[in-house]
């Protein structure tokens, strides 16, 4: 009976552990990465739309696919953040206004992609539900890119942590 209560009273505090389990894990960011560089190499530019709506597959927990286009010097080229608007990689800036878009190019550029970290806003729904927005607080975040085969994108996503280093991270990208 008491252990009723308590998974009750858990529930009603929305402390389950669903709501601990809510961040990206970097096995799953490398397996999105590489899922939207399949589909990207199979799509090409007519498939940014999709990784590029809050509503594909490649949104998930508090993590979600973009796309750079490094060759021409643009970044996200696809992010399904409204307020992340296509803009060139020089200037693509974190929330410290450090440049990471050429960082993010370089780390792609590595034969199985490679992780990138920076400060970014978690991202959340917008009051609509519908949008994702971003929180106010910023964040660690680390990047996996990859590039797409056969065509002139790189993908990636990120975790939010504050542990884990770049040199772990790479080592768990599978040749």
């Amino acid at each position: 009976m008491a252990r009723l209560l308590t998974i009750i009273l858990a529930l009603m505090l929305g402390l389950t552990g669903a709501q601990a389990s809510e961040s990206a894990t970097p096995q799953e960011v490398i397996a999105k990465v590489k899922e939207a560089a399949a589909y990207l190499a199979e799509n090409g530019k007519s498939g940014l739309e999709t990784l590029g709506s809050p509503d594909s597959p490649f949104v998930w927990k508090d993590s979600y696919v973009f796309v750079y286009d490094c060759e021409a010097g643009l970044a996200d080229v696809a992010h399904p953040v409204p307020e992340t608007k296509e803009n060139a990689i020089d200037q693509d800036k974190d929330a410290s206004g450090r440049v990471i878009g050429p960082g993010l190019c370089k780390a792609a550029a590595a034969p199985n992609g490679g992780w990138f970290e920076y400060q970014w806003w978690k991202p959340v729904k917008a009051e609509d539900g519908k949008e994702l927005t971003y929180a106010k607080e910023t964040s660690r975040k680390v990047s996996y890119m990859l590039g797409v085969e056969g065509q002139p994108y790189q993908v990636g996503a990120g975790i939010y942590n504050d542990t884990l280093s770049v040199d772990e991270l790479n080592a768990m990208i599978e040749n």
